[in-house]
């Protein structure tokens, strides 16, 4: 972390002020080691440029494995020229309906960063991104973006987060709050953290669409039931099977009208494909589907109801799906 960054991060557990002492900085000004403290004691300290307000990845580590094992597939700078082009910038816009002159010069947050492809997306727009999240995914962000001073990443939790009230210009959270015990506290969460008449973004799991069939529930609890023992083996065979494989199959026989029904019969209740045109993207998000521990689905409604309970005005459904929001906070 960049020591500028100190004025906007606070004790979770207490809310109070953080001091900053450092043992190892770089020539940009990056802190790479060193504590962050509060003046009764409690104490966090920074490794390998990360700010570390838990010691614990709890119910996320499925994410750690999977963004430091497929680190940089969603960016776009590992998509020109490929069928994928494109789709990260235009899903990230789509969902939270921003504007140039929100993005460049703001500082803005992400609750549920990952390994920060929508976080690149903000600094190619020219402004300073922050990015929290409870596992290890952390590591692959802070690799990603190179000790960047315009950057900071922090491992904590969400819903109890390590920022100060009303410092950030803009926030988001995507494809995350499904995967949290109590979605509603994580979106609050965020809220707090934005200025008034700052922008907010969310947007979940629809009900009735892929995370929500049957087949994909079927195998993330087998997944869930065999990762004790065999770790994420099982998975990983089966989602380069599928991604190789399965999927080419459904998606040509699919064509076939005689055979079009059963088969999406079968890829909704027993059989987990996904029909992306990158395999790479295949891959990771049959793992993304099958592996987490939680996995929500929500409808529009629900969603419309945390943004009314969380402080916003203004919210409207964004032309992502159903379960898309932005909004102003008040």
């Amino acid at each position: 972390m960049h020591s500028k960054f100190l004025e906007i991060l606070c004790c979770p557990k207490t809310g109070q002020l953080l001091n900053l002492t450092t043992t190892s900085i770089n020539s940009n000004g990056v802190v790479i080691t060193g504590k962050l403290f509060t003046e009764d004691g409690i104490s966090y300290p920074i490794i390998r440029g990360i700010p570390r307000f838990v010691d614990e990845e709890y119910y996320a580590s499925s994410f750690g494995f999977e963004w430091n094992r497929w680190p940089k597939v969603q960016f776009e700078s590992e998509n020109i020229g490929r069928p994928m082009a494109g789709h990260t910038s235009s899903m990230w816009k789509r969902i939270t309906s921003t504007i140039p002159a929100q993005i460049e010069g703001k500082l803005l947050v992400e609750f549920g960063c990952g390994s920060g492809r929508f976080l690149d997306v903000i600094r190619q727009q020219g402004g300073i991104a922050v990015g929290i999240d409870l596992s290890q995914a952390v590591e692959a962000a802070r690799l990603n973006f190179a000790n960047d001073p315009n950057v900071l990443i922090v491992q904590g939790d969400i819903t109890n987060s390590p920022f100060r009230q009303d410092v950030f210009d803009g926030g988001y959270t995507i494809g995350v709050l499904h995967h949290t015990p109590k979605p509603l506290e994580g979106l609050k969460a965020l809220v707090k953290t934005i200025k008034s008449d700052g922008w907010v973004a969310c947007c979940v799991y629809p009900k009735g669409e892929f995370y929500d069939y049957v087949s994909v529930q079927r195998f993330r609890k087998l997944h869930n039931f065999l990762k004790p023992v065999f770790q994420y083996y099982p998975a990983l065979i089966y989602i380069y099977l599928s991604a190789y494989v399965l999927t080419p199959i459904i998606s040509k026989g699919s064509r076939i009208p005689i055979l079009s029904i059963l088969l999406n019969y079968l890829a909704k209740n027993w059989i987990v494909v996904l029909d992306l045109p990158d395999v790479r993207w295949r891959i990771l998000d049959i793992f993304d589907a099958i592996t987490p521990s939680i996995a929500t689905t929500h409808d529009s409604d629900e969603v419309l109801q945390w943004m009314e309970e969380s402080n916003c005005k203004d919210i409207h459904q964004t032309d992502w799906c159903n379960t898309s929001f932005a909004a102003i906070k008040k």
